[in-house]
C-alpha cells in the first residue's frame, strides 16, 4: 500500500497498526480520524439509528465509480459472521436518475430532515462500525509494510470486523473501545481463494477482540479542536459552518496535500458520526451541497442490507469516495473509499446514539 493509498483510508479503521509504525507514518499518511473530548455538552442530536441491527457483512470488491455500485454481499444467519460455506451472493444496484434526484436536490433535501430531528443527550455517545477492509499483507508481513512497500498479495482479500466505541461526553471521564469483533476473512472471487491456498493459506486475521477502557477517542488528527463536546457547539447556520470549516481547513496539515474536496467529505464523516445538533448536520448538508463534483449514484444497499442514495466524489488521482445517506432519516449509512474502482475500505454505521453507561447500548 503506497502512502496515497494509506492516505485515502480513514485512519480510526487503521489504529490497530502497532503505535510505532502509527507514530512513524503520522506525518505523511494520516489525514483524518476521531478527536479527543474537551467541554460540557449542550443538547447534541440523537441521530436516527438504523432500523435493521442484523448483521450483513459487504465484502469490498470492484465499484464502477460515477453511475453504478456493485457490491458482493455476505449474507448470514441470525448473527455474525459468514454465512455457511462463506457462500456469497453478489448484487448490483444501479442508479436511478428517476427516481433519486439530482446530488444537490437530495442533499438540500437531507439538510430539511436532518433540521426537524429532536435535540437528545446523554453521557456517552455510542458508535457500532462494521469494517470491511482490504488485506494487503499478512499480520507477519506487518513490520516489512511499515518500512517499505510490499508487493501485492497474488489474491484479492478482505477483512471484516466490528468495532464499538463509547465516548465520554463529560471531561475527564473514561471511554471505552471494544475492536475487533467478529473478524470474518473473505475473497474478492473463488479463484482468489485458491491462490491463497496455493500461497499456504497464511492466516491472514490477527488477534482477539480487544478492549480499552483509556484509550483516546480522536474525531479529526487534522482538526484536534473538534471534539465529541466542541462539535455541539457547531455553528447551526450555513454560512457560519462553511467559515468554520474553511478556517480548520487553512490550518490543516492536510491543505497542501490532497485537497479541499477531499478534506470535507473526510471531516464530513467525522461529522455524521459524531454528537452534532440537528442545526449543525443540516448546514453541513447545505456545505456538501455547494460543493461542485458531488454526483448521486441512485440507490445502492449498504453493507447491512439497507437501502439508501449513494452520492460520491472523485479525484484526479484516481479515487473516488461514496456516502451511502438513508433519505428517510438523512443519517449516513456507509462510507466507501476505493481506488480505480477497486474498494480499498468500506464502514457501516451500525448503530449511533446516546447510552448512559458504559457497555450499554442507546435505547430504540
Amino acid at each position: 500500500m503506497d502512502d496515497r493509498t494509506f492516505a485515502r483510508l480513514r485512519p480510526s479503521e487503521l489504529d490497530e497498526l502497532t503505535e510505532d509504525g502509527y507514530r512513524r507514518r503520522r506525518a505523511d499518511d494520516l489525514a483524518r480520524a476521531f478527536a479527543t473530548p474537551h467541554t460540557e455538552p449542550a443538547r447534541p442530536a440523537r441521530l436516527a439509528r438504523p432500523r435493521s441491527r442484523r448483521p450483513y457483512f459487504l465484502m469490498a470488491g470492484t465499484l464502477a465509480a460515477g453511475l453504478a455500485a456493485a457490491a458482493v454481499v455476505v449474507t448470514t444467519g441470525d448473527g455474525p459472521g459468514p454465512g455457511p460455506g462463506g457462500a456469497v451472493v453478489a448484487s448490483t444496484t444501479q442508479g436511478a436518475p428517476g427516481r433519486v434526484a439530482d446530488a444537490r436536490t437530495f442533499l438540500l433535501a437531507a439538510a430539511s430532515t436532518a433540521r426537524r430531528e429532536p435535540a437528545d443527550s446523554g453521557r456517552y455517545w455510542y458508535v457500532n462500525e462494521r469494517t470491511i477492509q482490504k488485506v494487503y499483507n499478512v499480520p507477519g508481513e506487518h513490520t516489512a509494510e511499515i518500512k517499505a512497500e510490499p508487493a501485492e498479495l497474488p489474491y484479492a482479500a478482505y477483512l471484516a470486523n466490528t468495532r464499538e466505541t463509547w465516548r465520554a461526553m463529560k471531561a475527564g471521564e473514561t471511554g471505552r473501545r471494544v475492536s475487533n469483533q467478529d473478524v470474518a476473512v473473505m475473497f474478492g472471487s473463488p479463484q482468489d481463494e485458491t491462490a491463497w491456498k496455493a500461497a499456504g493459506s497464511p492466516e491472514l486475521a490477527d488477534g482477539e477482540p480487544r478492549t480499552d477502557d483509556a484509550f483516546e477517542s480522536i474525531l479529526s488528527i487534522d482538526n484536534p479542536s473538534l471534539t465529541p463536546r466542541s462539535v455541539t457547539e457547531l455553528p447551526a447556520g450555513q454560512d457560519g459552518l462553511k467559515r468554520h470549516l474553511d478556517d480548520l481547513w487553512k490550518r490543516s496539515p492536510d491543505s497542501a496535500g490532497s485537497g479541499k474536496a477531499v478534506y470535507l467529505w473526510q471531516t464530513g464523516v467525522d461529522l455524521m458520526t459524531a454528537p452534532i445538533t440537528p442545526g449543525t448536520r443540516s448546514a453541513l448538508f447545505k456545505v456538501l451541497a455547494d460543493q461542485p463534483g458531488i454526483t448521486s449514484q441512485g440507490e445502492a444497499k449498504d453493507a447491512l442490507g439497507r437501502t439508501g442514495v449513494a452520492l460520491s466524489s472523485s479525484t484526479a488521482d484516481a479515487f473516488t469516495f461514496r456516502l451511502i445517506i438513508d433519505p428517510r432519516t438523512a443519517e449516513l449509512l456507509q462510507y466507501d473509499v476505493m481506488e480505480k474502482g477497486v474498494t480499498l475500505l468500506s464502514v457501516a454505521l451500525a448503530d449511533m446514539g446516546f447510552a448512559d453507561r458504559l457497555g450499554e447500548r442507546p435505547k430504540d
